[in-house]
């Protein structure tokens, strides 16, 4: 028997209830270091029964739009990620009820269900982040997204990883999940093919889901990552036939500054896009400790000083120093009116950005 997902709740700016167990405040260490994918620095706490009804207010939920929630906290971070890859589960919001529910699904469904033409957006968490925060960002995103849709078809992914804390001690808990978010990139590849053909993707990322975004897309470009390549099959699909367009926001990137510069082992991935965003804030008081992951004066964090080039003038870098401040908040990255003006051009809903 499956536990029940956690819920996609209609409230865009309350998340003041975790659906599973309970949520406790963070520690100042963690505050400091670690918690640089932290929904906020303080949660609340709230426990439910796990056989709660999981319920929508249908009104967020248009005929036009999917939800899904792809799960793949039970999926290994090592040996062999293609087994593994068997491992990940599907869920699909119904919304053939008043009160939408998640509906326990699979990859053939999840395959089948694509549109070609029909745009995907795929957002991808940071650490300190279990299901129910993972769907409360997803839910954020969304709400924006249908702001900018002007009722246009679209299907929203949430990706859920393994991201909650596993090591006592702060950094080594982030060294451990920056491995796992190369087993995510590899996942995250080996998904996109399965989309229709002539599919437009865009691919957020906030934080280490950012490291995730960027492996993939080294991945989908030929490159490997941690030593592993995608098998030539998975890269035919890919490439044969009409091409999925791709656009990525990169949110709070906690990964190093030159990552995307043809120059470095990971420079591949800019050629599988089209544009990618990178925000910018040297006042993120957790991206500021990036460069002592693994030392002193190790890389800067490309959220925090930006990236070193341009990537043959693929990138898109905006300064969110000002409106975000100090914190390191995915609602105030995405709220932002840099992010939040660019998200329906980024996600293949309108011809341009807002104001432009």
């Amino acid at each position: 028997m499956t536990d029940p997902p956690p819920r996609l709740t209609p409230n865009t700016r309350m998340f003041s209830q975790p659906i599973h167990g309970v949520r406790s405040r963070p520690t100042i260490a963690t505050i400091i270091f670690a918690a640089w994918v932290i929904p906020s620095m303080v949660s609340p706490s709230h426990t439910t029964r796990a056989d709660e009804p999981v319920k929508i207010d249908a009104k967020m939920c248009a005929s036009s739009s999917e939800v899904w929630l792809v799960n793949s906290r039970c999926a290994p971070s090592c040996g062999d990620l293609d087994a593994g890859f068997s491992q990940i589960r599907y869920w699909r919001l119904d919304e053939s009820s008043s009160c939408g529910k998640w509906q326990p699904s699979d990859a053939v469904a999840f395959q089948i269900a694509g549109r070609p033409g029909v745009p995907t957006t795929v957002l991808l968490h940071g650490n300190l982040t279990d299901d129910d925060w993972a769907v409360q960002h997803g839910n954020e995103i969304y709400a924006s997204m249908k702001r900018q849709s002007c009722g246009g078809a679209f299907r929203l992914v949430v990706w859920s990883w393994p991201a909650d804390r596993i090591a006592r001690r702060p950094r080594a808990d982030v060294q451990l999940k920056v491995c796992r978010t190369d087993a995510e990139a590899y996942y995250l590849a080996r998904l996109l093919p399965n989309l229709p053909r002539g599919t437009p993707v865009c691919l957020i990322g906030y934080s280490l889901g950012a490291r995730a975004v960027g492996g993939a897309l080294q991945l989908l470009s030929g490159g490997s990552m941690s030593g592993r390549s995608l098998a030539p099959e998975v890269l035919a699909a890919w490439r044969n036939g009409p091409s999925r367009p791709i656009r990525a926001m990169l949110l709070a990137a906690a990964m190093n500054f030159d990552w995307l510069e043809p120059s470095c082992p990971e420079g591949l991935a800019p050629l599988a896009v089209e544009r990618i965003l990178v925000t910018q804030n040297c006042s993120d008081k957790v991206l500021k400790w990036y460069s002592h992951l693994y030392g002193r004066n190790g890389p800067e964090a490309m959220g925090f000083v930006g990236p070193s080039g341009s990537a043959d003038g693929k990138l898109e870098v905006v300064n969110v120093a000002c409106e975000v401040g100090r914190k390191h908040d995915f609602n105030l990255y995405q709220g932002s009116a840099a992010v939040s003006q660019r998200l329906g051009w980024y996600t293949f809903l309108c011809d341009s950005p807002a104001g432009k």
